[in-house]
């Protein structure tokens, strides 16, 4: 006979600016693999499944992937509702899409503290973006930053160490 795993549902909100790689940061997390994605109208829920590490269940991520064009703000607050951890995306090499923090912190205000971490992408193209500018934002915020390349995967097992972390602790059963 085989045993089932119970499995719990926990809302994850993936936000940041038009481009930055919040798609295909999700897709690499979701199948492994770079697949370069286009710009998310919207926004976008992908599943990624995780397991504890007693193995005595497995946890269902719904990753909700946001646009990040101006256009898609007026709904998003209502669906980030109820999400427990979110990361907050932005471009290693775009200055601007880091100082664009603070609007992204303000969306996501009812995501407890302790569960939210910061998350420069495309680390593969450089880092124009000194990273003692990348602290100050992280420590304004009180959230642990992370840099990374989801083409080439450098770092991605610290993020998937971090998710399942910021995951397992959620005490709730429903998304």
């Amino acid at each position: 006979m085989t045993s089932i795993t119970p499995q719990r549902l926990v809302k994850l909100a993936i936000v940041g600016d038009g481009g930055v790689g919040k798609s295909t940061l999700i897709s690499r997390l979701v199948t492994g693999e770079f697949i370069d994605k286009n710009m998310t109208i919207g926004f976008d829920v992908e599943s990624w499944t995780i397991t504890t590490k007693s193995d005595s269940e497995s946890i269902k991520v719904a990753c909700f992937d946001f646009g990040g064009q101006k256009q898609f703000r007026f709904f998003q607050g209502s669906l980030i509702i109820g999400a427990k951890a979110a990361l907050i995306v932005f471009d290693c090499n775009s200055y601007l899409s880091l100082m664009k923090i603070r609007e992204w912190m303000d969306l996501i205000v009812g995501v407890p503290d302790g569960k939210k971490l910061l998350v420069g992408t495309k680390l593969d193209m450089g880092s124009g973006i000194p990273i003692e500018d990348i602290k100050e934002v992280a420590t304004e915020y009180g959230v642990p930053y992370i840099l990374l390349s989801s083409k080439t995967g450098e770092n991605f097992d610290l993020l998937v160490q971090h998710l399942k972390e910021l995951v397992c602790e959620s005490e709730d059963k429903m998304i």
